[in-house]
């Protein structure tokens, strides 16, 4: 049997309003998602540069720290094995007795530039302890801490600051004071 003409079936499908409102929707949670997402990015990104310039900082100032401590200060008598002549505010340069006690290593301190090179004797040839700098500084202390030394036999403590610059411009300054060995 067939239905009478007014009951005529008809298929039915989306409205242009309905589409455009569905599309309208998909567009602004598809902004909302790419910002998300490119923040999350950036931020990211940021926290990588940041970890890696302090990474570098840390490394860098344990090595000059560690260099510097291998420094022998007789406080009786000028040390056998001391500094190769006054060291100014950016380079340093001493003769360190190793442990075989007969071998005797120069070590150099260049911080004059960018990158900082520390360099040795023997295998000649100067290693980058970092980059990024923007500043260096050296300063040398007497026994109490907080004279200025005159000469290489008054010093006693070397103080460093090392200031990196990450690639957004970010500072990252680091200051550490070292004390010298004494005399065995």
């Amino acid at each position: 049997m067939r239905r009478p003409a007014s009951h005529h079936c008809r298929s039915r499908g989306f409205t242009l309003i309905e589409m455009v409102v569905t599309l309208l929707i998909l567009a602004i949670l598809g902004g909302v998602t790419a910002y998300t997402i490119s923040h999350g990015a950036r931020a990211y990104i940021d926290s990588r540069t940041v970890v890696t310039t302090l990474s570098k900082l840390r490394l860098a100032s344990e090595r000059l720290a560690r260099e510097i401590r291998s420094v022998r200060r007789d406080p009786a008598a000028p040390a056998q094995y001391d500094f190769n002549g006054f060291p100014t505010a950016t380079d340093l340069s001493f003769d360190r007795l190793e442990p075989d006690g007969v071998t005797v290593t120069t070590v150099s301190i260049d911080g004059s530039g960018n990158p900082i090179t520390l360099e040795y004797n023997t295998p000649s040839g100067a290693q980058t302890l970092t980059d990024q700098v923007s500043s260096f500084s050296l300063a040398y202390y007497q026994a109490d801490g907080v004279t200025a030394a005159t000469s290489t036999t008054d010093i006693a403590f070397v103080e460093f600051e090392l200031v990196l610059q990450d690639s957004n411009g970010n500072s990252y300054p680091q200051r550490t004071r070292v004390a010298l060995r004494n005399q065995e």
